[in-house]
């Protein structure tokens, strides 16, 4: 007696299977899904089935047909191109902005004088 009905703790114990995408609105995600949803950096093309790793910026470049990570896609339309070069140029601006920003932050931040009033503010502090 091998059924469901006769073994109920085995149709219950079952986790739920993972989902083939991870939880993001990223536009990859149109043209990808997960291969293993343990290694959440194996993806899979849906127009040509190619496999990529290092995740959907990876699958982004295939589908764009950007050279030299990896191959272009041969079933991508020019406008599945265009949306996906748009998406990769824009997370390079933000990504632009951020690290001018934390650089920003970097320079107006004074360490010398910074440590040097810490240290007399505990001076005074102590008397």
């Amino acid at each position: 007696m091998s059924s469901a009905a006769s073994n109920p703790s085995s149709s219950t114990t079952t986790s739920k299977p993972k989902s083939l995408k991870r939880n993001s609105d990223d536009i990859g995600w149109d043209y990808g899904v997960l291969v293993d949803p343990n290694n959440l950096n194996l993806i899979k093309c849906k127009l040509c089935g190619l496999q990529v790793s290092a995740g959907i910026y990876r699958l982004k470049l295939h589908i764009a047909g950007i050279r030299g990570q990896v191959q272009p896609c041969k079933k991508s339309t020019d406008e599945d191109k265009e949306r996906c070069k748009k998406a990769i140029d824009e997370s390079k601006q933000v990504k632009k902005a951020r690290l001018t920003e934390q650089q920003e932050v970097r320079d107006a931040v004074d360490l010398d004088g910074a440590l040097g009033s810490i240290f007399v503010e505990s001076l005074l502090q102590l008397q």
